[in-house]
């Protein structure tokens, strides 16, 4: 008897590189690409050229498709041709008259799916027949509205993020409006998912579609740090973060309010492009770029999370418990976990606090190991990749 093959065909849309390494988002979109590569699926891969992302170089497209993420990749573009002259001066009038003039839309979700961008995305819908079509972000949901050639393929939403809430203080921005709208575009979809409990609970009040919660997933990569090698750790603390104004807000309130409380000799790395706001300090190790973590956080003992603003998961805090670590983080920073305490994070939204919960950890050794073994707990019964990847296996197999 000849095997049965289960393998999908599936169109994923994520409007950045997922090569790129820039961003918790991305994390999580290598994630899915991962878990379908593992599934034996086929993948065609699209992405924005310009607005939310970049057009990606031939190579990385290559090295996609080389390492078995994707079988093809295409890129949409906000702006045909000018030698289109027809078709540019559609999008361009309509952009002016609308947007820039009658400032119709400014007061809602933003839509980045003018005709041009829908036109390509049919052209590669009608090259193959996609049992499902993912879509990241709402932003980018009106591709498939009312869109018959998609209509064949079921249809999923990937939220990444609730946009309402990132858009509150957007200039012209109504919250009820845009609200009403980002549940309208997620209602076009078969099925939601989030990656933020707390998001799940807000759509499932509002969505007539099911609301499936598809958490961040990393391989476990905790190792036991013995009292014969605390010593060989370089760094007391870690950072990571972008350079969002998120993260940007984050990294001055820890520098200009934490530091100065800390004891000096607290050996401190930051990795990633938020060290563009990190003075130059003695102890602090400044990292703009690593393609591979895996050898700082092992050389670590504490990471930190100071976010005071956003919203949705904060992935470097679920990356960081997937190698044991502690965390150290404001309120902010347990969004969206399904654990609010117990889960390895130690919450403290004054900056007192903050320094104090820090130095325990470096200090206190039962208390330090007590945390890490709840954060291990939890990572492993919500977060660790083959628990992922069976729950996606649920829902896609």
């Amino acid at each position: 008897m000849s095997k049965v093959d289960h393998s999908k065909k599936i169109l994923y849309f994520f409007p950045l590189n997922p090569l790129s390494c820039s961003s918790g988002s991305v994390t999580r979109a290598l994630s899915i690409l991962s878990y379908f590569k593992s599934r034996g699926d086929t993948v065609d891969f699209v992405n924005s050229n310009d607005e939310w992302g970049e057009e990606i170089s031939p190579e990385d497209r290559v090295r996609m498709t080389s390492l078995g993420l994707v079988r093809s990749s295409y890129g949409l573009s906000r702006n045909p041709p000018i030698t289109a002259i027809f078709g540019y001066l559609r999008y361009a009038l309509k952009t002016i008259i609308l947007r820039k003039l009658l400032k119709l839309g400014t007061d809602t979700l933003i839509d980045y799916n003018n005709f041009y961008r829908r036109q390509q995305f049919n052209t590669i819908l009608k090259k193959a027949q996609y049992d499902y079509i993912i879509i990241s972000y709402a932003y980018w949901a009106n591709l498939i509205r009312d869109n018959n050639v998609a209509r064949r393929s079921k249809l999923i939403i990937d939220t990444h993020d609730w946009l309402t809430a990132q858009d509150q203080n957007r200039k012209r921005f109504k919250i009820g409006k845009g609200f009403e709208d980002e549940i309208s575009r997620l209602n076009n979809f078969d099925e939601i998912w989030t990656i933020s409990s707390d998001e799940q609970y807000v759509f499932e009040q509002f969505c007539k579609k099911p609301v499936r919660l598809v958490p961040i997933g990393f391989e476990s990569k905790v190792r036991e740090i013995k009292k014969e090698n605390r010593n060989d750790l370089h760094f007391d603390i870690i950072y990571i973060a972008g350079d969002n104004m998120h993260n940007i807000q984050a990294c001055k309130w820890f520098f200009e309010n934490v530091y100065e409380l800390l004891p000096k000799e607290y050996a401190i790395c930051v990795i990633g492009k938020v060290n563009k706001m990190v003075p130059h300090l003695a102890n602090v190790t400044k990292i703009p770029f690593a393609a591979e973590l895996d050898e700082y956080y092992l050389r670590s003992k504490i990471a930190i999370c100071p976010m005071i603003s956003g919203t949705g998961v904060k992935i470097k805090v679920v990356e960081a418990l997937s190698y044991g670590l502690p965390v150290v983080c404001n309120r902010r920073g347990v969004d969206g976990l399904v654990n609010k305490t117990q889960n390895g994070c130690i919450i403290a939204d004054t900056s007192d606090k903050f320094a104090s919960a820090i130095s325990r950890l470096v200090k206190e050794k039962d208390f330090y190991e007590k945390i890490a073994n709840e954060g291990k707990l939890y990572f492993n019964e919500h977060h660790n990749i083959h628990t992922i990847y069976n729950g996606l296996d649920s829902i896609l197999h």
